[in-house]
């Protein structure tokens, strides 16, 4: 994964955080206090908001991530980013083998405080195996959500990429990271890469519609028609009233030089969309290909 670093400035505005905000938690020892930034200091930013948006004071929260970290020594490096730590009811919560702790009291609160079930004995060898794995796609799904939280500005697509990449590290079966991704890639015009990412998460869910409509986008662009085609085809086998698949599919084969095989899915998308700007095309398009095919039926008629 590409290296990037980051001003203040750029922290303050990707993360949506206010000045006085960041210095309180240089200030209490939240955070570091630097000239650049880079991914990790950002996830951990993000993961301190949680504490203010419940309210919970700097001073507090560093008390309890102490604390927290004198009963899990693995915290003490990166405590504010671990996904063993949350809020509950106003509190810092260490969150470490199906048990739920408040960090700053060390009082335990089992899961089923709150509607769920009591945790099964289990073996501490094999408890620990299941906590690390959490762990893991926990962190997966932070990076995951970070990478949402970009992509919709333009400007922090890169950054985008960068955070599900480092999903996709953390978790090679996260289907949505690749899709996410691969479109990415695809509006850079990085097809390849785009291609990859959709086989991919079609290798992890061959049943995904989605997968195969961007796999035929892609195929679309790079000038493989009847390998498009294909994935189009797949696509509306799987969910039938996928419209957008039947446009592109109709779309693929008037290309191709087969107007008549696109009319049933001008047809098919028609009876799904009836108004939109694409409609319209689609019905045009659909009233081209039946003249067409008129015409040529007389003059086969002629002929004979």
């Amino acid at each position: 994964m590409q290296r990037l670093f980051y001003s203040r400035r750029d922290l303050l505005r990707m993360l949506h955080l206010r000045p006085r905000q960041l210095a309180r938690w240089e200030h209490n020892g939240l955070f570091p206090r630097r000239d650049r930034y880079e991914w990790q200091d950002l996830l951990r930013a993000r993961a301190l908001r949680q504490y203010d948006s419940a309210n919970i004071r700097s001073g507090v929260v560093a008390t309890s991530l102490r604390a927290a970290s004198e009963r899990e020594p693995a915290l003490a490096e990166d405590p504010s980013s671990n996904a063993r730590l949350g809020v509950f009811a106003g509190r810092v919560e260490l969150r470490y083998a199906g048990v739920y702790m408040d960090a700053l009291s060390g009082q335990l609160r089992l899961p089923f405080e709150i509607g769920g079930e009591p945790p099964a004995p289990v073996r501490a060898s094999t408890d620990a195996k299941q906590a690390r794995a959490e762990r893991k796609r926990e962190e997966a799904e932070q990076w995951f959500a970070f990478g949402l939280s970009l992509e919709g500005d333009p400007e922090l697509r890169d950054q985008a990429a960068a955070a599900y990449e480092h999903c996709l590290l953390l978790d090679h079966g996260f289907l949505s990271a690749y899709i996410n991704l691969g479109t990415l890639r695809y509006h850079q015009k990085d097809f390849a890469a785009a291609e990859q990412c959709y086989r991919k998460a079609l290798d992890l869910d061959p049943t995904y519609a989605l997968g195969h409509f961007n796999l035929g986008n892609v195929l679309d662009e790079t000038g493989h028609l009847p390998d498009a085609i294909a994935a189009y085809l797949t696509a509306v086998q799987l969910v039938p009233a996928y419209a957008d698949a039947h446009y592109n599919l109709a779309l693929a084969y008037q290309r191709l030089g087969q107007p008549r095989r696109a009319v049933p899915h001008w047809r098919e998308y028609l009876g799904l969309d009836r108004s939109s700007p694409w409609a319209q095309h689609a019905r045009a398009q659909l009233k081209q290909a039946l003249a067409r095919d008129a015409l040529q039926l007389v003059e086969s008629k002629n002929v004979c």
